[in-house]
């Protein structure tokens, strides 16, 4: 069994957050082993938010955290940096309510995780492997989960935007450079149809073309793609980063067919809900059983 990391020494991060609009900081900083992935909002007293599934609360196109009323949004970007590169337990100190959209994409996180590196803790990681499939969705949005020796997803878009269209792609995450160079450069994106409907519900207030591909009737605005198939990367980029509200490691195959956030929720919560499809090899001194809960059923989600 692998052992937990860290990072082995704070490194920080400014930029603009996506909704709200304000500029925020986030630093990362070495915690102990055990912790898991813990925010910290330095501007509410510091109080924390777990990152965990029962935490997870509704939010319109992006991920949402909340714990006694105190909210952490858009932090899927982050997070997947985080489980890709193998970092199982740090403090993220937040200035404000949102993670730094920065340029879209989990690259400047995955850089300076890089630059900054990890240090090897003395816990063995805990790890959920999938026994049997578990599936949640319909014929028109699915998201499955089945028995793997590692963590393999695959991912299938099909939009009626002739600029979009039918993209799917294949990953492994065993290597971290893998996540560099084929997800984490990956943007957010959005229709320029939809960006004004966007505003009036209050979001996307600090949207730009520096940090989100927009695609209009002609194309791309304002610039070009990172990958031909940059859409669908990116949809592989945020699955990761709801998958990590897991809070350990996760070895199974994963197949989403025009999945959104909702419901990568909806598969994590059928996940948990059912000890019967998935053995938790715990890590000694660590929790028995996943730290990570089903959502509330009272707690309904947006996509």
């Amino acid at each position: 069994m692998s052992r937990q990391t860290t990072v082995r020494s704070p490194v920080e991060l400014e930029g603009v957050s996506l909704h709200h609009g304000g500029p925020v900081r986030l630093q990362i900083r070495p915690a102990p082993p055990h912790t898991g992935l813990v925010f910290v909002r330095e501007d509410r007293g510091g109080a924390d938010v777990p990152a965990l599934q029962q935490f997870r609360a509704p939010m319109l196109h992006a991920t949402r955290i909340e714990r006694e009323g105190l909210t952490v949004d858009t932090p899927e970007h982050l997070l997947a940096a985080l489980f890709a590169l193998g970092v199982d337990n740090a403090w993220l100190h937040l200035n404000g309510p949102e993670v730094p959209i920065l340029d879209g994409s989990a690259l400047p996180f995955a850089y300076a995780l890089r630059d900054v590196g990890l240090e090897t803790q003395s816990a063995p990681r805990a790890e959920l492997a999938i026994t049997r499939p578990v599936a949640v969705g319909d014929e028109d949005r699915r998201l499955e989960i089945h028995p793997s020796d590692r963590l393999r997803l695959t991912a299938g878009i099909d939009f009626e935007h002739r600029h979009l269209g039918y993209q799917e792609l294949t990953v492994e995450l065993d290597d971290p450079e893998d996540f560099l160079r084929k997800l984490a450069p990956a943007r957010t994106f959005a229709l320029a149809s939809d960006v004004d409907k966007l505003r009036r519900a209050g979001l996307v207030r600090g949207g730009s073309l520096d940090n989100a591909v927009v695609v209009g009737d002609d194309g791309v605005v304002g610039g070009e793609l990172r990958f031909a198939d940059e859409f669908v990367r990116h949809k592989l980029l945020d699955l990761v980063g709801d998958l990590a509200l897991m809070g350990c490691r996760l070895r199974g195959r994963v197949i989403a067919w025009r999945a959104g956030h909702e419901l990568h929720g909806r598969l994590v919560d059928a996940i948990l809900a059912d000890p019967s499809a998935w053995i938790y090899e715990a890590s000694p001194g660590g929790p028995e059983m996943p730290r990570a809960r089903p959502t509330p059923p009272s707690r309904l989600r947006a996509g």
